[in-house]
């Protein structure tokens, strides 16, 4: 019990509490540039929707951001008063609290105006692995979209971070879920389940076998979830060492 504890609080340690103006920006810049998505949790919702940041003003005090997606979280969001707001680039975490100052459309479009944030928490990952996945293993990956559909496949690579999914040649993964945030279901070798939210951030066809390779970033891991990847990472590493050596 001790031990678990002790392993949360590592956890948690490794954020890290963001209040100057100058930083706080340089991190939030590259998630407009680069258009990234971000989640947004509304305290009235039991779901987390997706936006994207429009502008970062830290000379005038505040943050755009974008239509909520799927656009009923719009509704739940015009009687919220504060929102959280979290994003990963590149095995950066990002969270934070906002209030909400306005709400306006352009072009029938729905944005809301927060103030600058005094505070983010932020975390980078270190030592994060892409290891292969032996097609000997079959680790089966379940990915379903907000439609319902589901896409049946098995996990190529995975780190701390994210994950490479090879699905049959006629899998029907179109482009058009590029960047959006898909649920996925992990089965690992002793049938425990990984299940969070996925950000599709690639879709190749791999030859000559022409079966369909997926990649992208995991979303949303607590401190569970993160330490059984983290912990079948090593497992695979430590067999590929085993069988390196023999």
């Amino acid at each position: 019990m001790a031990q678990q504890q002790a392993e949360g609080n590592n956890y948690q340690q490794q954020y890290e509490e963001v209040t100057s103006t100058t930083r706080i920006t340089a991190i939030l810049r590259p998630l407009q540039q680069q258009h990234s998505i971000i989640s947004i949790a509304v305290p009235s919702a039991k779901r987390l929707f997706n936006s994207t940041l429009l502008e970062v003003n830290p000379g005038q005090g505040y943050l755009l951001l974008d239509e909520l997606h799927p656009r009923e979280g719009h509704t739940q969001l015009s009687t919220a008063g504060k929102i959280g707001l979290s994003a990963h680039r590149e095995g950066i975490e990002i969270k934070m609290i906002l209030e909400i100052s306005e709400i306006g459309t352009d072009n029938g479009v729905a944005f809301y105006k927060v103030p600058f944030p005094k505070i983010i928490r932020y975390r980078q990952r270190r030592h994060i692995f892409r290891v292969p996945v032996s097609a000997l293993q079959s680790i089966q990956v379940e990915l379903a979209d907000e439609q319902g559909n589901t896409f049946h496949g098995e996990l190529q690579d995975i780190s701390a971070a994210g994950m490479c999914v090879r699905f049959p040649p006629k899998t029907a993964i179109d482009e058009e879920k590029k960047a959006r945030a898909l649920a996925y279901t992990i089965t690992l070798p002793d049938k425990k389940r990984v299940q969070g939210r996925f950000i599709l951030r690639r879709i190749t066809r791999h030859e000559p076998s022409r079966n369909i390779q997926v990649g992208g970033n995991f979303e949303q891991l607590d401190k569970i979830q993160a330490r059984t990847i983290e912990r079948f990472v090593l497992e695979i590493q430590r067999e590929s060492r085993r069988k390196m050596s023999r």
